[in-house]
């Protein structure tokens, strides 16, 4: 297996553009750290600096944004491993340890999502911002999080999974 990388821009182009202000929003550029994470994958974000080295100010508050949400949920991708279930419409998985991140980055269309394939024992589920138990339902064939009662955060909402040592 091959080591992959995925190389994103802050706005429409690779380096400094002064007429390019399609700025993509931070949850977008979350999500592109999120699904790098949990496809094996390196990320990387270019930032073309200006004609005197300086980084825009649109950049700089940015990246203050998503330094904000990496230092509140950094530990659900940092260190983690990726390719624990293909991706899903509704988001992601990452793991490290005996933990799996559940990231719901699209609002499910039902008031549960299902990850085909788990088969390891899940022994505890709780929202990771708030801390509070999630309802599951492990069968043969994978693990039912119910997600209805789940507020859904702006960016991704994050389900901790405990697996059995």
């Amino acid at each position: 297996e091959l080591p992959i990388e995925t190389c994103e821009t802050m706005n429409g182009s690779w380096g400094y553009n002064i007429t390019d202000t399609k700025y993509k929003p931070v949850k977008d550029l979350v999500h592109y750290i999120v699904n790098a994470a949990a496809r094996n994958a390196n990320f990387l974000l270019n930032i073309g600096p200006m004609a005197d080295g300086s980084v825009q100010p649109e950049f700089t508050d940015t990246l203050k944004a998503i330094g904000n949400w990496m230092a509140r949920y950094g530990e659900t991708v940092y260190g983690t491993r990726g390719k624990v279930i293909a991706p899903q419409e509704w988001g992601v998985v990452t793991a490290k340890n005996n933990s799996l991140f559940v990231h719901v980055l699209h609002k499910p269309g039902a008031d549960f999502i299902f990850l085909p394939g788990l088969t390891e024992k899940v022994a505890d589920a709780k929202w990771f911002d708030g801390k509070g138990k999630v309802k599951f339902r492990q069968q043969p064939e994978g693990l039912f999080v119910y997600t209805g009662a789940l507020p859904q955060q702006e960016i991704d909402t994050i389900i901790e999974l405990s697996l059995s040592k």
